[in-house]
């Protein structure tokens, strides 16, 4: 029981997370189609916390999401942030939001049917991540990847000392998300 509440907790803290860094993004400017990644890991992880709540019924729903937020959002958002790069800041979206949509649906049909669709994904986002931190000389992108590598290496399971390594990993999570709003932020 007190891991459910502390995983709640964490969840929680990440869904935060995600609503801070999407509205700010939002914000700035016209730019719907990048906070898509934070929308999706912002649903992933309320899952979560109504799951870990005690309503064992969103078990799978968490579980879908969070598989789609880490194979498809995270990497979404970093595949925009190219295209705005290469654009010098000129274009929102890869191609136009109809292209954008079908993209992203792609993107979702290939991580429910091809398990090393997620293994591709993830290491391409953290190369993304260092892309836009040697093209830009921002910071925040070196240190959003250092939080994500960390949270892959706490994984999910078991503990460390008292605490839940699921709610370090969130801990993580928040870190990298956090750090990529920034980047973003600064790139806009």
């Amino acid at each position: 029981m007190a891991q459910q509440i502390s995983t709640a907790m964490s969840d929680l803290l990440v869904s935060l997370t995600c609503i801070i860094s999407a509205y700010d993004i939002f914000m700035k400017g016209d730019n719907v189609m990048i906070i898509y990644g934070f929308i999706l890991v912002g649903f992933a992880s309320t899952a979560g916390m109504i799951r870990f709540s005690g309503y064992e019924a969103a078990t799978d729903i968490h579980k879908f999401l969070s598989l789609h937020a880490g194979a498809v959002g995270i990497p979404w958002t970093m595949l925009i942030l190219a295209s705005i790069q290469v654009n010098q800041g000129a274009k929102l979206a890869l191609v136009s939001p109809f292209w954008d949509i079908l993209i992203v649906v792609s993107m979702h049909v290939c991580t429910s049917q091809y398990d090393n669709t997620r293994q591709i994904l993830i290491p391409a986002t953290l190369l993304g991540f260092l892309f836009s931190a040697a093209i830009n000389n921002n910071q925040f992108f070196f240190i959003s990847a250092a939080f994500l590598v960390l949270s892959a290496i706490i994984g999910v399971a078991g503990k460390v000392g008292p605490i839940y390594k699921i709610d370090l990993f969130h801990v993580a999570l928040c870190g990298s998300l956090y750090a990529m709003r920034c980047g973003v932020l600064d790139i806009l």
